[in-house]
């Protein structure tokens, strides 16, 4: 018997309408840990090399790990795994809410979904009973009305996740909606079903899992939750964007599509503003006390009610693309959910579009006849609707930035700010110096989740040793730091935990949390340097991936971020000098074990 695992794996194939089971065993769970470790050693060993995102050979991977279905908090994650229809490499999104709970106590560990369905079609799991049903009335429907309709057909016991028109018409960076709010919302999770023809996932189970040790698990578990109360007042009472002020003063929040300008009407979009007159209550995902997701409603004669804003909605939507209405940040929040797209690729793509008419890149033309600028939400709105249906430079800007910059030309591409393909969230790298060495290092492109480096640079604070000061402007001191986050983060998306409940610094779970935790469920007794030996397993696999499907040089940066320097409170005169940050590079593959060129030892 495995303690804390299902110990099965769900494999669907659409194309033959087929569905079957494997086995795990326990060696490959003390050397994968679960979730992104499982992921990452079955893409390399059931796909093949440059093979196409959308094609029917590709592998969508959903998984969860011990932790998920526990007594731990905080273990209320799925993940998806895939090859980024968006990017062309390495793809991993994370969904709370309740559905990772539905899926471990429906009997799996890992489900892994191929080929195509001739029709659409959704897969319903009921407590290990799996069957592919006909989806012909849920297509051209939106993710939030899909859900309804299958939670109507089953019941509410069912959790759903689901596509709408964008992931229906391929936009790359379309994502999977889950209880109208949650989402798995990076690299493009939602074309990949698109292009099955799956519409939907629905799933309930009943399976308990005990502990090995309750005891120890019980210890982790009263720990956390006394800290919690404490350590996130912040998050609990403003969600994400409580945030906005601390990256504002560090000058490290995005504007005007990555312009050197300072944000000009901060207090129309502050924390404060939007708890006193937006939010009406509080969400919590499964077993978490933190309950960080707020529920708005817009003060206009719609009234919408939406989950949210997230920090980087606030973000994408706001400075980004110079617009400071809360009620139209709310809506094109909303907006994305419902069509089903990702909001940090939504409000770069939208923002890079006003710049090339500001640049005479695009004309009025392009527009259909309306006047692009910075601050205009019907603009946004009308490029969102045209994104999600592909409809006149709505289907350029589906591609997302880099290849819509390729595209449309004339030196678009001068400006197109991304890494490896992907948008970057909103936490600026010239006045924060980890996340230049973050951006150029993530396996998925411009990612604030597989390091969280962000945080350490704003508090000032070594990530694990808070008693380290850290200095945001230093290129000496970043590599190890981001070295060490992206290993526990591996582990966190292993194992798999919000990032919440493991922040740098505040935690509670930290390094020792999460392994006592993981001793504790799993009974494996593992010691630290075992356990830290499996995050590097499993980034170097990631990476060695990577490499197989031919990713860009960790030194292809905007060049934007490495030439303009910022006039901006808190950072002023800064930008990412490209010769320290080869420095860094250099510096963080020595600490990796890899070669001067980024590659794992064993495949140099």
């Amino acid at each position: 018997m495995l303690n804390g695992y299902a110990g099965r794996i769900l494999v669907v194939k659409l194309q033959m309408g087929k569905i079957f089971q494997q086995e795990i065993n326990s060696e490959f769970c003390k050397n994968y840990i679960g979730g992104k470790g499982f992921a990452v050693k079955i893409l390399l060993e059931r796909t093949e090399a440059s093979m196409d995102p959308l094609s029917q050979d590709s592998i969508l991977i959903f998984a969860v790990g011990p932790m998920n279905a526990s007594l731990v908090p905080g273990s209320n994650r799925l993940g998806a795994f895939f090859k980024s229809p968006l990017t062309g490499i390495w793809g991993e999104s994370y969904c709370g809410g309740q559905i990772a709970t539905q899926f471990k106590q429906a009997g799996f560990d890992v489900m892994v979904i191929s080929g195509k369905s001739e029709k659409p079609v959704y897969i319903l799991i009921d407590d290990g009973t799996v069957s592919i049903k006909d989806a012909a009335h849920l297509w051209g429907k939106d993710s939030f009305e899909t859900q309804d309709t299958i939670i109507a057909d089953y019941g509410k016991e069912y959790q759903v996740a689901a596509i709408g028109p964008a992931g229906e018409n391929l936009v790359k960076f379309a994502c999977i909606d889950h209880s109208k709010g949650r989402q798995f919302g990076r690299c493009g999770a939602g074309a990949l079903m698109g292009s099955k023809n799956l519409k939907a996932i629905a799933v309930r189970g009943t399976k308990k899992y005990e502990p090995a040790n309750i005891k120890l698990v019980e210890e982790v578990r009263k720990k956390v939750l006394t800290e919690v109360k404490e350590k996130h007042k912040t998050l609990s009472t403003y969600g994400t964007p409580g945030l906005l002020p601390l990256i504002n003063e560090a000058g490290a929040l995005p504007t005007y599509y990555w312009s050197e300008k300072p944000i000009e009407e901060y207090e129309k979009i502050s924390p404060e503003l939007l708890k006193s007159n937006y939010y009406k209550h509080r969400r919590s995902c499964y077993g978490c006390s933190i309950a960080c997701c707020q529920t708005s409603e817009t003060q206009d004669e719609l009234h919408i009610k939406s989950e949210g804003p997230e920090y980087e909605t606030l973000y994408a939507f706001g400075p980004l693309c110079g617009i400071f209405d809360l009620d139209s940040i709310i809506k094109l929040g909303d907006m994305c959910d419902k069509l089903g797209m990702d909001v940090i690729s939504a409000g770069n793509t939208v923002a890079f579009a006003v710049e090339c008419y500001r640049r005479g890149i695009l004309g009025k033309e392009d527009f259909e006849g309306i006047e692009p600028k910075f601050g205009d939400p019907k603009l946004a709105v009308d490029l969102i609707f045209k994104i999600a249906y592909r409809r006149g430079l709505g289907n350029i800007l589906a591609e997302g930035v880099r290849k819509g910059a390729q595209l449309i030309g004339r030196r678009a591409e001068e400006f197109a700010v991304h890494v490896k393909g992907l948008e970057p969230p909103g936490y600026d790298p010239r006045a924060l110096k980890g996340m230049a060495l973050a951006y150029a290092v993530s396996s998925r492109g411009a990612c604030h989740l597989r390091h969280m480096a962000y945080r350490p640079n704003l508090t000032g604070k070594h990530p694990f040793r808070p008693d380290i000061r850290v200095n945001r402007f230093s290129y000496e001191e970043q590599p190890p730091m981001v070295k060490e986050q992206e290993d526990f983060y591996t582990l966190v998306d292993s194992m798999i935990y919000c990032h919440f409940l493991c922040l740098p610094v505040a935690g509670p779970i930290l390094w020792d949390e999460m392994l006592r935790a993981f001793n504790g469920v799993t009974g494996f007794n593992m010691e630290m340097t075992t356990f830290v030996e499996c995050a590097v397993r499993i980034n170097d696999l990631v990476r060695i991936y990577n490499l197989r499907e031919g990713v860009p040089p960790d030194t292809e940066f905007p060049v934007v971020w490495v030439s303009q320097k910022l006039k901006r409170r808190g950072a002023d005169g800064e930008l990412v000098e490209a010769k320290k940050l080869s420095q860094m590079l250099t510096e963080y593959y020595k600490l990796r074990g890899w070669s001067l060129q980024g590659k794992p030892r064993d495949i140099s």
